[in-house]
Formats: structure tokens, C-alpha cells, sequence
């Protein structure tokens, strides 16, 4: 018999959000003995359990951001789309050095294929086990809802697999993995969308799934949520996870615009890709507005902090959106590497404040998106966007809204995202560490966090997004050291962008394209284009559909930074390519750029000996079969069905047996 590997999947048990243990679906504490059977697992509640609960490890982790240890299954795509740049880990120089179908690294494709297996697995020989009343017992209820758990699991295994390879094998019988006549053959892209949807349309069907995360049981009377619940699949994450599938089957990569895949075919003659099929955009607008329907009925919305006055608190809104579960997720889980002790949190601090890394940084590129305070962008007449001289600049992130002298111009009057989301040159911290109420962040050559060693950015910039204002790493009474958050995998933003998006590409005469992109805007203490319009401040964009297009893609890169989606909007935009049109619009993959490391302080501005000079951070190239991830050459070599995906020298016949 085939023994059953130990997988532990960890769960953010406790911290200062309240994250339940969620041991008693989701933990592997211990290891399975050699001897025991398929057949017993699916005989004792605890086993059955755990099969299930690991079935979980197939979400993808995205808050693990500049991890030397970061794969396929994390988030290594924040750093290749040029939206940070970190000092190792795969992501690094993976745009300078460049990959083949061999060195490829970054995969999901058996790890994913196995959470598969076992979720077919568990459905297939899962079964109620013992008396109905008895604690250590497994209802009929409890089997079915958990079923549908794993089914959903299986379509967001799947999703993660076509997002980044595009069409994949439908595995649809369990085989013996001891066999040695395993093979599988991709299936068209169509097809795939169609097997991931129908597993969907299954679970939102099913009575077992809740509608909501407040569906499940809680404390009579509480209007908390259940905390220990919240990776578990709903009736909103599963609308989510459909309408997400049907904007990337009807974008541009997945939909007809990459002439080279079209005439990829099986070794049997199937074509793989679809031609272009505007119908998709109307697929996608309907799933998008089931989503939007149900999700705000069951009580969904933007996270708003308001202030004293009644208006919208642009800071803590967008500060506070990420530090605790709040009514703006749609689906998150606990296993957040901002909550762990010595993962992103040391990385995104400053190497002298109490020996942290300091080495997450931000491209020049992420900076120069971010709009002025106006709202308008940086190069629009009249932003006050500036380039020369300093000022004092009010960080809104400091506990005490301390003023920082000796700012850079170009830091002056940004947006409350950017003060969220960026640590500058001459910023304080939120806490003043070592009781130094003066202090200020120095990476230009010989402050305190330069670049003399790889404990600091390359770029000049730190990532300060997800950061909790609490945690200082001293060990005073009264700092923490680590802060418990949700990862989010589906906030309402994201699918507000998406719909926006989906409606431009229909009729770009829609009023409503930007009436959603401005309530991201609005929370974020910025005006909308419809004001800016009226105002006669920023003209020309509403009801042109190349400048709603950028202006969707501009806000959904500011939104989304770091948040592990840029890269597969970047591809499924097919806006990668060093092209004055992808430039346009917020796209060509080789820009990176940063403030000068090797340059001080006290220089003329733009001279070569300053700092604050715009300089290239690394060459990096772009091919385009780049668009679509190779499937692992070892899986290709091994197959006599697989052929790779387009441009990477697939084989134009099976092998020899």
C-alpha cells in the first residue's frame, strides 16, 4: 500500500487580530504511520480530517513577498512584474538572467496536481463515520459540506494552474501513481474554463456551502466573525473565483490575441487556444454582477474608516483595510507572512531599527504611479509634482503625525496610498525607535540603511504596505513584535476594477466604468475622474476606451501593489513588451529603476554622485513566450502527450517510445 506523506500547513493560531485554531480541520500535527491504510484513514474521524485539511494547501501564499525561499505557490510575481525589488530569492534576476523550459523554477504544476488527487480522493471515499451524537463522529452533513470544500479547492487548484500555464490536463479518474502508463494530454483552454466553471456553478449551487463568512456559527448574539472559519470556501469566494476565471478567459492572452499559441495543437491535432471570442466579455460581465449583487446583499463593502467630521479617513482606510478581517473580504486566510516574527516584517524594516533586513524594496516605476494628493497623475499640468528642491513633508503614518524635514519634493503631496505603502528617503517610522524622536530613514551611502551590505533596497525605497504601526521590534513595554492579519486572497477593490474594466471593454460609453473606479478612488482621499472632469481639471478620459483602459490598469497597479496580481494582469493584458503602445499604458516589463545607492545625500540633485538621481537597477529582458509559463521540461520529457507551451521549442512530434 501507498503510505501517506506528512504535510503540515501552518495556521496563524492566535495574535492581536484573534485568529482562532483552526486545528481541528486544517493542522497535519503529526506524522501518519507507515502502515496506515487508505482504507483507515477513511475510517477514523481525525484522519479523514486531515486528508481533508491539507487538501487547503493548494492556496496560493502572496504576503510572502521578497522570501529567498518563494515558489510558484507564493509570491515571487510581485518581483518579476517590477513592482519590488528584493536581494534574493528566485524573483531577483530572473528577467536578467532569463529561463528555458528547463531552468524554469517557479511551478505549480505537481504540487497543485496532487492537492487534485487528494481532493478527488476525499470525495470519492469520504463517508460518515459512527453514532451521529457521539463527539468523535463524522456526520452526513459534515461529509457533504466538506466535500464541496474539496471541490472547490480543486477548481481554485485548477484556476492557479491555467493562470499561469493556460491550457492544462482535466484529470478525471484516480489513477494507481504506480503505474508507469500515467499520461495526460492538455486539454483546449475552452475546455478547461468549462470544467473549472461547472465545479463552481456546483459548490454555489450546493446547500452545504454558507452563503457568507457570517453564515457560519457564532456566539448567539455576536456580530464578530467566526475567525476560525475563514479559509473555508463560500457561496461569495466561489462567485469570486468564477467571475475572476471568465475576465481572464475573455483577456486578450487567454481570448484570441496571441497569435503564436493558435496553432498549437495536441500531438492528435487539437488545437489548444481559442480564437478571439468577444462573447467572453459579456460571460464576464454577467459572473461580475452575480457576484457584486449577491456579495454587497450579504453585507459587502469597501472598508471605510470615516473621521471625526463624517468624511473618509483616506489613511486609516487604507491602512486598516489589511490589519484585521473587515467587511471588504471576500475570502482570506490566516497564514499571513507579515505575522510572522522574523518573515516580511524584519525584510520591510530598516536594518537599523533593532537589526532588521530591511531588503524589500519598491521600483521607481511603483513610486511614479502613485497620483499627487489632487488626484491627479504625476505628469498631468497643474499636479505639482516636482523634482527638485525639499520640503517638509507630514507623515500620516507616524503615531504623531510627525512633519519630516529635508523631503524630497518628489514625496511631497502624494495620495494616502503612497504614504502607506512606501518608505521614502528621510521618512520617519510609525514608533520612533531607540527613543529618537528625530529619527529618519537614511539609505544614501553612509546612513545607517545603505547599501553596504544586502540588508537594505536596492532601489532606495522599502515596501511599507501590509506594515502594522504597532510592531517596532524593540521589546519595550508596549511595542510588538508581531501582529497577526488575514491574507487576503479576494477583497471587493479588486472585483469593483475587474467589473469596471469588463464594462469598457463593452461599451466604453457606460457611466458606471467610472463610477466604480472612483469609489476606489474616493476611499483612497483622492478625486474621481467624474469630478476631476467637472472641475475641468483632468478632460478627455470618460467615454474613450484607451483612456479608461489606462486609467483601470493605473489604478488597479496603485490598488493592488504587492498583492501578488500585477504580474498575471500585466500577461493577460499582453502589455509586457518594451512598446511605446504597452508604455501607454502602464505595461513594459524592463523598466526598473530606482534612487542611486551609491550616491549621497548632500549632492546636487541628479548629478551622479547623489542620491537622488533616477538610475537602472538591472537590464532585464522580456521574450515574448514569456506570456505563457513553460510546462516543466521534465513532465514534457517524460509524456508522450504534453506538448510545451508556445515559442519555448515544444516538440512537433511525440517522442520515441
Amino acid at each position: 500500500m501507498k503510505t501517506i506523506n506528512k504535510i503540515f500547513l501552518s495556521i496563524i493560531a492566535t495574535g492581536a487580530i484573534f485568529f482562532s485554531s483552526c486545528s481541528d480541520y486544517l493542522d497535519v500535527s503529526g506524522e501518519l504511520s507507515d502502515n496506515l491504510t487508505i482504507d483507515k484513514v477513511f475510517e477514523n474521524t481525525t484522519y479523514t480530517k486531515r486528508w481533508h485539511g491539507n487538501i487547503f494547501n493548494a492556496i496560493c501564499e502572496y504576503s510572502e513577498n521578497g522570501s529567498s525561499s518563494a515558489s510558484g505557490m507564493k509570491n515571487p510575481w510581485s518581483g518579476i512584474s517590477g513592482e519590488i525589488m528584493q536581494n534574493n530569492g528566485p524573483a531577483k534576476n530572473l528577467l536578467v538572467q532569463g529561463y528555458n523550459a528547463s531552468s524554469a523554477n517557479l511551478h505549480r504544476w505537481s504540487t497543485q496536481y496532487q492537492y487534485i488527487r487528494q481532493a478527488m480522493i476525499f470525495i470519492e471515499r469520504a463517508k460518515p463515520i459512527g453514532n451521529p451524537n457521539e463527539s468523535t463522529s463524522l456526520r452526513e452533513a459534515d461529509v457533504n459540506k466538506m466535500k464541496m470544500e474539496a471541490k472547490f479547492l480543486m477548481a481554485y487548484a485548477y484556476f492557479s494552474l491555467f493562470e499561469l500555464y493556460g491550457p492544462v490536463p482535466i484529470v478525471t479518474e484516480i489513477t494507481n501513481t504506480e503505474s508507469k502508463n500515467i499520461d495526460f494530454a492538455r486539454a483546449p483552454l475552452d475546455d478547461v474554463i468549462k470544467y473549472i466553471d461547472d465545479l463552481l456553478v456546483e459548490v454555489i449551487d450546493s446547500p452545504y456551502i454558507p452563503k457568507s463568512i457570517w453564515d457560519w456559527e457564532k456566539p448567539a448574539g455576536s456580530n464578530a466573525y467566526n475567525l476560525n472559519e475563514v479559509v473555508r470556501p463560500t457561496k461569495v469566494a466561489a462567485m469570486a473565483l468564477r467571475a475572476k476565471l471568465w475576465v481572464y478567459a475573455a483577456s486578450p492572452l487567454f481570448n484570441g490575441g496571441f497569435p503564436e499559441a493558435l496553432s498549437l495543437t495536441n500531438f492528435d491535432g487539437t488545437r489548444l487556444f481559442p480564437d478571439k471570442d468577444p462573447n467572453k466579455w459579456d460571460i464576464a460581465k454577467q459572473r461580475l454582477e452575480d457576484l457584486l449583487t449577491f456579495a454587497e446583499a450579504q453585507g459587502h463593502k469597501l472598508y471605510i474608516k470615516l473621521n471625526s467630521n463624517g468624511g473618509i479617513d483616506a489613511d486609516l482606510s487604507v491602512y486598516e483595510l489589511y490589519q484585521s478581517y473587515n467587511d471588504e473580504i471576500l475570502w482570506a486566510t490566516a497564514q499571513n507572512d507579515y505575522s510572522t516574527e522574523h518573515a516580511a516584517e524584519k525584510r520591510s524594516t530598516p536594518r537599523d531599527i533593532y537589526s532588521c533586513y530591511g531588503n524589500i524594496g519598491v521600483s521607481q516605476e511603483t513610486v511614479d504611479a502613485f497620483f499627487m494628493n489632487n488626484g491627479l497623475d504625476i505628469n498631468d499640468s497643474g499636479s505639482g509634482y516636482r523634482k527638485d528642491g525639499f520640503t517638509g513633508v507630514v507623515n500620516p503614518c507616524n503615531t504623531s503625525k510627525r512633519t519630516d524635514t529635508n523631503i524630497f519634493n518628489m514625496y511631497a503631496n502624494r495620495e494616502a496610498r503612497f504614504y502607506a505603502a512606501v518608505a521614502y528617503q528621510g521618512k520617519s517610522w510609525h514608533k520612533q525607535p531607540n527613543n529618537n524622536a528625530n529619527y529618519q530613514i537614511g539609505f544614501a551611502v553612509g546612513q545607517p540603511s545603505d547599501g553596504s551590505n544586502d540588508n537594505s533596497p536596492r532601489g532606495g525605497y522599502l515596501l511599507y504596505k501590509l506594515k502594522n504601526r504597532q510592531v517596532l521590534w524593540s521589546g519595550a513595554s508596549g511595542d510588538l513584535k508581531s501582529f497577526a492579519r488575514p491574507s487576503i486572497l479576494f477583497r471587493l477593490a479588486d472585483f469593483y476594477l475587474y467589473y469596471a474594466e469588463v464594462l469598457n471593454e463593452i461599451n466604453p460609453s457606460d457611466s458606471r466604468i467610472i463610477e466604480y473606479v472612483d469609489k476606489i478612488r474616493e476611499r483612497a482621499g483622492i478625486m474621481g475622474y467624474g469630478e476631476l472632469q467637472a472641475e475641468g481639471k483632468k478632460t478627455g478620459i470618460i467615454g474613450d476606451q484607451q483612456k479608461q483602459r489606462k486609467a483601470i490598469y493605473r489604478e488597479r497597479r496603485v490598488e493592488l501593489l504587492a498583492e501578488g496580481q500585477r504580474w498575471f494582469d500585466m500577461r493577460r493584458w499582453m502589455i509586457c513588451e518594451p512598446t511605446e503602445a504597452n508604455r501607454e499604458v502602464e505595461g513594459d516589463i524592463t523598466l526598473f529603476n530606482g534612487m542611486n545607492m551609491k550616491g549621497y545625500a548632500d549632492q546636487p540633485i541628479g548629478s551622479p554622485t547623489s542620491f537622488f538621481t533616477k538610475v537602472q537597477i538591472e537590464s532585464r529582458t522580456w521574450k515574448k513566450e514569456m506570456y505563457w509559463y513553460p510546462v516543466p521540461q521534465n513532465e514534457i520529457s517524460k509524456s508522450r502527450l504534453l506538448v510545451q507551451n508556445p515559442l519555448w521549442g515544444e516538440a512537433l512530434e511525440p517522442p520515441a517510445k
